[in-house]
């Protein structure tokens, strides 16, 4: 799965977005943030006429759309859509073109940025009004095209107008064509060819489609507009009105683009900055007018910090093998515990690469346990018994190094003396006790967290449990008996889940808890973050 496909989560653009740990690079119109194409991007919309002044060279996506045309008058066509212009990468621009070039801005400079006005909705034989252009440095937008009118008492067919996108032709009238140099959108409808003005009005040209032709009964549906996620989320804008008719179906507006009428009634405007175009008016008569287009919109995304710059922060408990139990020795000496293994715990950050996890072993029989690593982090491991004591009594072994040092062996004696407690840990979401020291000989108890008990008369001592560092039980001296191996360690790591999502982690036994993710190594291993 790839990164670059990814939408951001809003604990991540909470988390760094709005000064939390960056800034913007650049001032002007409304400020959010996104992350797209494996990094978090700044985008800036303008919604009106401003000044974009970048604090450092840079080259910068942006969607500049011009104002949408106005619905025509009697029997109206929808007006065309604002041109659409575009370079975000994997996007289009409007007419079908691919996405134009990033635009290369000069530190310090203040580029002029015009958000073109929607055209005018007009009545009686009046063609709609053109939107206005929309202006981003070098990048200008087109105006959408004003749908056509006609008037019962002429039969005065007036044409759509020429824009961005075309605006649609009343009955019989030419539909308005497209800006060909560059390529924004595309020509609007054709109404219905015919003596009767009543007839359906063309639908307005959208950036994604051309509009709809009339017909008898039914005006033109607008063309329809382009989706972008500019600003990370999906938005369709710059689509065309729809064609009016004075009885019949009316034509459906677009992507913010208003449907057309019938009758004696005027249409609605389009959506602010949405570049789309106002709906035709239905009635023959001079009374009724169409709808306003959309203001135009410009907006420009660039990126602020890149995922290589971005740690992802993890906790880890990291323990190490326990140590084997003392054998007990000529029916005299009773065997001690081994200790524990050392946790060593607490958190940090990694990046992309390769981790190695080291999983240390538990003793044999009288021997030391041996670390756990990971990230240049050791849980050491326990130490077996000394073979040193008082009488007939031996020592327990020490617990491993760590953060909280292993539980210590028990001593060995006539009643077996239990081993030290291990450390707790919640890091797989529920507590779980560690790196428990083994019981002595005779029957001594295993320390909380693994630790193997002490053998009973003429018994050999309990392994610690794997994976958890626990120390082996001591040895009776009855025949000798021999202590019980150390527990095998465990590493384990994990991280918000909501803050995986820029990263590939691979490595261990994966699991899921309380908004975590989990990588647990029973064995030696590798952490892998892609």
């Amino acid at each position: 799965m790839s990164r670059g496909g990814r939408t951001r989560p809003s604990q991540y653009v909470s988390q760094w977005g709005g000064g939390k740990g960056v800034v913007p690079k650049a001032s002007g119109g409304d400020i959010t943030y996104v992350y797209a194409q494996g990094r978090l991007q700044a985008v800036h919309t303008f919604n009106d006429s401003g000044t974009f002044t970048p604090t450092e060279a840079m080259d910068v996506e942006y969607l500049v759309i011009a104002g949408g045309g106005g619905g025509g008058g009697s029997n109206g066509g929808g007006g065309g859509a604002g041109g659409y212009r575009s370079s975000v990468v994997g996007e289009t621009t409007g007419g079908g073109a691919s996405a134009e070039s990033k635009l290369s801005l000069v530190a310090g400079t203040a580029y002029t940025v015009t958000v073109g006005a929607g055209g005018t909705g007009n009545g009686g034989t009046t063609q709609g009004g053109d939107g206005s252009n929309s202006v981003f440095s070098t990048i200008t937008s087109t105006g959408g095209g004003g749908g056509g009118s006609a008037a019962a008492s002429s039969q005065a067919y007036n044409n759509g107008r020429t824009g961005g996108s075309g605006g649609g032709s009343a009955t019989s009238g030419t539909a308005g064509a497209r800006t060909s140099s560059p390529v924004q959108g595309y020509a609007g409808g054709t109404g219905l060819v015919s003596t009767a003005p009543q007839y359906g009005a063309g639908g307005g040209g959208g950036a994604g489609a051309v509009g709809a032709n009339g017909s008898t009964t039914v005006g033109g549906n607008g063309g329809a507009g382009i989706a972008s996620l500019i600003t990370g989320t999906s938005v369709s804008r710059a689509g065309g009105g729809g064609g009016g008719i004075l009885s019949g179906t009316v034509g459906t507006g677009q992507a913010g683009g208003t449907d057309g009428t019938q009758a004696n009634n005027n249409a609605s405007n389009a959506t602010a900055n949405s570049g789309s175009g106002g709906g035709g008016a239905g009635t023959n008569g001079p009374t009724t007018t169409g709808g306003n287009g959309g203001k135009g919109v410009v907006i420009v995304r660039y990126p602020v910090l890149d995922d290589s710059n971005i740690p992802l922060g993890i906790e880890y408990l990291i323990v190490g093998g326990g140590a084997g139990g003392q054998a007990g020795v000529n029916n005299s000496y009773y065997g001690a515990g081994g200790g524990g293994g050392g946790n060593t715990y607490g958190n940090t950050t990694i990046t992309t690469g390769t981790y190695t996890v080291t999983v240390g072993g538990g003793g044999n029989a009288a021997a030391n346990g041996t670390s756990s690593t990971f990230n240049s982090l050791t849980g050491g491991g326990g130490s077996t018994p000394p073979g040193t004591g008082t009488g007939v009594q031996r020592n327990g072994g020490a617990g491993g190094t760590g953060t909280t040092t292993g539980g210590a062996g028990g001593e060995g004696n006539l009643t077996g003396a239990a081993g030290g407690a291990g450390y707790s840990s919640s890091i797989t979401g529920s507590a779980v006790v560690r790196g428990g020291g083994g019981g002595g000989s005779r029957s001594g108890a295993g320390g909380s967290g693994g630790g193997g008990a002490g053998g009973a008369q003429d018994q050999t001592g309990f392994a610690g449990t794997a994976n958890t560092g626990g120390g082996g039980g001591g040895g009776d001296p009855v025949n000798n008996r021999a202590g019980g191996a150390g527990g095998k360690g465990v590493v384990i790591v994990r991280y918000l889940t909501a803050d995986s999502f820029r990263y590939i982690v691979t490595g261990g036994t994966t699991s899921t808890s309380g908004g975590y993710t989990i990588h647990t190594f029973n064995d030696t291993g590798s952490l892998v973050v892609a």
